[in-house]
């Protein structure tokens, strides 16, 4: 495939993927095992760079307003020039879920690094997108029969704490970094909307420092007859997923995220299959 072609569909993938509850870290594996970069897989690591910074970015426009109040309320805090800690407590609350996944992913690189390279790496995200189908779904259930909260009920530190600690478990091929944050989330009785927007915003230091270390370690592939590719992810991932995060917005309004857990399910069987049938043939 063309690679300008190849890295258009790879957008496309990462923008409908990256915030859903459905690992977009799955599917782009998936896409690349059978349309890889003819640039060798080194590219493949280093344009994921790229559309996920294109995501970071949509974030950072569509909630510019609510990081800047948030901010500027942390810092007039900080200083004790006002007694509101509000802007304070959300960025504790960012950083309170962000962290965890940092200090497991940077502990247990090596580890996971060789769990990406088993050659059984379709079974594990296969009945990654089964069980996490499966818990998407019980957390649902769980919510509409315990759940005393009618309206938003907003992420506080405690729950925050508890998110990260569960969003570990996203360092699993499959598992869904956002899928992990938003059932924790549901369990701990949030609404779709807040759950949703907590998944987004801890995204951005997640994203943002492993982007970094990535840009690093693949610092060798980066040069001038590469970066139109690479520019083109960045662009078409910024603009769609900015067009996804309001549609799951708006979704999300009149729907819960039972419809996930059951793609996942469905995705996972077919994935499972396919490597019975095919790749243990």
């Amino acid at each position: 495939m063309n690679s300008y072609l190849n890295a258009f569909f790879r957008s496309i993938l990462e923008s409908l993927t990256e915030f859903l509850p459905v690992s977009s870290t799955g599917h782009l594996f998936l896409f690349s095992s059978f349309f890889p970069f003819v640039e060798g897989e080194e590219f493949d690591d280093l344009f994921d760079i790229f559309i996920q910074s294109g995501a970071i970015l949509s974030v950072l426009i569509l909630y510019r307003d609510k990081f800047f109040l948030q901010g500027r309320s942390a810092l007039s805090y900080l200083r004790k020039k006002e007694a509101e800690k509000e802007g304070f407590l959300f960025l504790a609350q960012v950083t309170v879920g962000f962290l965890p996944i940092m200090v497991a992913g940077f502990a247990f690189r090596g580890f996971l690094d060789k769990i990406k390279g088993r050659e059984d790496i379709l079974a594990i995200l296969g009945w990654a997108w089964l069980v996490g189908g499966v818990f998407i779904l019980l957390s649902e259930y769980w919510f509409q029969r315990n759940s005393k909260e009618k309206g938003e009920n907003p992420i506080r530190l405690k729950d925050a704490a508890i998110i990260g600690i569960f969003q570990c478990l996203a360092l699993i091929p499959g598992i869904s970094r956002s899928g992990a944050t938003i059932v924790t989330a549901r369990f701990l009785g949030k609404d779709a909307k807040n759950s949703a927007e907590f998944s987004f915003f801890v995204a951005v230091p997640v994203l943002f420092l492993a982007s970094t270390y990535k840009l690093y370690k693949h610092r060798n592939v980066l040069d001038g007859d590469n970066l139109p590719i690479l520019i083109l992810g960045f662009v078409a991932s910024f603009l769609l997923c900015f067009l996804v995060i309001k549609w799951f917005l708006k979704y999300l309004q009149a729907h819960t995220f039972s419809g996930f857990g059951w793609y996942r399910i469905l995705l996972g069987i077919a994935v499972l299959s396919f490597y019975k049938l095919v790749m243990q043939d």
